[in-house]
């Protein structure tokens, strides 16, 4: 590789490295074009990306950026998977979904919002919900004493209507 091409290289790693605060470190072996081509379709579906790396270039893209954290573990055969979202949990379910099918990965450590983690944690962040989830769990929570509510103030209402009812039969029988 030419000095301009990992001066390139290096620049895209560190734009990369600047702006994904949830990322994956993970080692690979086994794996065939297809699989490679089937994981980069399904991250792309969920915007995320999948991207193999030289180490001692990735260490200089590094330096400044969150994935400075985790220069250790650039070490042998190297690919992070990313995205940009506000999602953590998303490239961690991903991969833990192909996984299961492969297992050609062995995880060595990612980063959730710019802290990083050891690779055998990644379960525990794969089980997070999403964040759509949060926010329908959270405004549940909110709207059901309202609601409960509401069904207390209306009930009185229910049963006078129910004895009229009632009335209104036996004087009909």
């Amino acid at each position: 590789m030419r000095r301009d091409q990992k001066e390139q290289l290096r620049d895209e790693l560190n734009e990369i490295f600047s702006k994904a605060n949830n990322a994956v470190i993970l080692s690979f072996s086994g794996f065939t074009v297809n699989d490679v081509n089937n994981l980069r379709r399904k991250l792309r579906e969920e915007n995320c990306n999948y991207r193999v790396i030289k180490n001692r270039i990735a260490k200089i893209a590094a330096k400044g950026t969150p994935m400075e954290k985790v220069l250790d573990l650039f070490e042998g055969v190297t690919a992070i998977a990313y995205t940009f979202d506000d999602e953590p949990s998303k490239v961690a379910k991903l991969l833990k979904e192909f996984q299961k099918d492969l297992n050609v990965f062995e995880f060595k450590g990612f980063l959730v919002d710019g802290e990083p983690y050891k690779g055998d944690h990644l379960d525990m962040v794969a089980s997070l919900p999403s964040r759509k989830e949060l926010i329908t769990k959270f405004a549940t929570a909110l709207a059901y004493p309202m609601v409960t509510f509401a069904r207390l103030l209306k009930t009185p209402y229910r049963n006078v209507a129910v004895v009229f009812s009632e009335v209104a039969k036996k004087k009909n029988n």
